[in-house]
C-alpha cells in the first residue's frame, strides 16, 4: 500500500509538472496543451457545480479551473497505478524520478522567482496612484506588495536567498539542506499568501507539498538529528542510473537552460533594475489647480478631481475629492497631442492635451471640461526614501 500511495504521488507530480501552466517570458505552450486535453471537460464540471460564479479558465492560481485540474491529475495518476499493478508492468524507478524532477521543477520556480526579486521585477517600486491612496483605502495584498516594493534592499536579499537554496537543490551534496531551506520559504509564503489574501495560495501549497515529497526518504533521519538528537548520516538516495559523462552532460544541459530561461529577458532587455526602467510619456502624478467648465472657473472646494495619475502600463487614473479612483486605459498620439481613453465597456473618449516640460504642467481638454495639473515630484514621498537608522537616537 505505501509503495502504490508513493507511485500515485510520483505520477501525479509529474503530471503536473507537464500540464500546469507556467506562463514565464509569455510563453503559453503549457496553457495551450492543458487547455486542449482538460479545457472542455473542466469548462463542463465548472458550468454543472459552480453555474454561480465566474468562470476563469486560465488555470492560474486559486481559481477553480486550477484546483478542479489538480484533482483531475490525481484521479489520473490514481488510474495509472492501478492499470500497473493489475497488468504487473514495472515501474519501479518511477518514485525516484518524480523525486528528482520535483527538485529541478522546485529549483527553477525559486530562481525564476529569485531573480525576479533581485531585479525588482516581482516587487516593483509602486506606482503613483498607490502612494497617493489613503492607506486605509488599499487592500491587504496590494498592502503587502507596495511595502515590499518599497525597499530595494529586502527584494534583494530574499532574491539571493531563493537562488542560492535553487543552487543547493541542485547540487546532489547539498539537496538536503537546499530542501530544508525550501521548505522554510514555501511556508513563509503559503503565511503571507493566507494572512494578506494573496492569490498565490493553491501554488505556494503544491510547491511546500513537492518540496516534503522529495524530502520524505529523510524526514525520519532529520528529526532525529534535530529534535532526538541523535547522531545520524544523511544521504542523498542512489541516483536512477550511474553518474555517466551522458547523464552528467544533460544535467549540465538542463541546469544551463534553466538559468539562461530565467535570465533571458533580463540580458534582453538590460534591466537589472526595474526600479530605474524609463517608464512612459506623461507617467507620473499631477495635482488638479484649476478646473474651467465653459468660461467658468471651479472653486476648489468644489474639484470633483484632485489628482491625475499616468501609470506605466498606459492607464490614466483620476482620483476623486472621495479618493475613488476611476481608470481609464490610453493611446497617446503625441505628433496631434491627443490621448484616447477606453473604459472597461470599450467606449472611447479623445482628450486634447499640453505638457509643458519648462513648469511640469499638463493641462487636458474634453466635452467643454479643462483641467490644469502640476506635477508632483512623487519620488520624494517618505516611504521611497532608503534612509537607515543605525540608533533610535538618529531618528527625528
Amino acid at each position: 500500500m505505501k509503495n502504490s500511495l508513493e507511485k500515485v504521488i510520483a505520477f501525479y507530480f509529474l503530471l503536473s509538472f507537464l500540464f500546469l501552466p507556467l506562463t514565464f517570458n509569455g510563453k503559453d505552450w503549457q496553457f495551450r496543451l492543458t487547455q486542449f486535453f482538460f479545457g472542455k471537460l473542466i469548462k463542463t464540471i465548472q458550468h454543472c457545480f459552480f453555474s454561480e460564479v465566474l468562470s476563469l479558465i486560465d488555470f492560474s492560481s486559486d481559481t477553480i479551473s486550477l484546483n478542479l485540474l489538480l484533482l483531475i491529475l490525481l484521479l489520473i495518476a490514481i488510474s495509472i497505478v492501478l492499470f500497473l499493478n493489475i497488468s504487473k508492468i514495472k515501474n519501479d524507478k518511477i518514485v525516484v524520478i518524480g523525486r528528482v524532477a520535483a527538485c529541478y521543477y522546485i529549483s527553477f520556480i525559486l530562481l525564476k522567482y529569485g531573480f525576479d526579486k533581485i531585479f525588482k521585477a516581482q516587487f516593483y517600486v509602486p506606482e503613483p496612484n498607490i502612494l497617493y491612496t489613503p492607506f486605509g483605502n488599499l487592500t491587504k495584498d496590494m498592502l503587502y506588495w507596495s511595502t515590499m516594493g518599497t525597499s530595494y534592499f529586502f527584494s534583494v536579499a530574499m532574491g539571493i536567498i531563493e537562488v542560492v537554496t535553487a543552487v543547493l537543490i541542485l547540487i546532489k551534496a547539498t539537496r538536503i539542506t537546499g530542501l530544508i531551506i525550501a521548505i522554510g520559504i514555501f511556508v513563509n509564503i503559503i503565511l503571507i499568501n493566507f494572512a494578506f489574501d494573496i492569490s498565490v495560495k493553491t501554488f505556494a501549497l503544491f510547491l511546500l507539498l513537492a518540496t516534503l515529497f522529495s524530502l520524505f526518504p529523510y524526514l525520519k533521519k532529520i528529526c532525529n538529528f534535530l529534535i532526538l538528537r541523535k547522531q545520524e548520516q544523511i544521504m542523498e538516495a542512489e541516483g536512477i542510473v550511474n553518474q555517466t559523462k551522458m547523464i552528467l552532460m544533460i544535467k549540465v544541459v538542463v541546469v544551463s537552460g534553466m538559468f539562461f530561461y530565467v535570465l533571458f529577458p533580463y540580458l534582453e532587455s538590460s534591466n537589472f533594475n526595474d526600479d530605474k526602467k524609463g517608464r512612459i510619456f506623461l507617467h507620473g502624478a499631477y495635482q488638479v489647480e484649476e478646473i474651467i467648465k465653459g468660461t467658468d472657473t471651479i472653486e476648489k472646494s468644489h474639484f470633483q478631481i484632485k489628482n491625475i495619475f499616468v501609470h506605466r502600463n498606459s492607464y490614466i487614473i483620476f482620483q476623486g475629492g472621495n479618493n475613488q479612483m476611476t481608470d481609464y486605459y490610453f493611446e497617446i498620439d503625441t505628433v496631434n497631442k491627443k490621448l484616447l481613453l477606453s473604459d472597461y465597456q470599450k467606449k472611447k473618449t479623445t482628450i486634447n492635451y499640453t505638457f509643458s516640460q519648462s513648469d511640469s504642467t499638463l493641462i487636458l481638454d474634453f466635452e467643454g471640461l479643462r483641467i490644469n495639473a502640476k506635477a508632483q515630484n512623487w519620488k520624494k514621498l517618505p516611504a521611497l526614501q532608503d534612509s537607515k537608522h543605525h540608533f533610535v537616537d538618529d531618528v527625528n
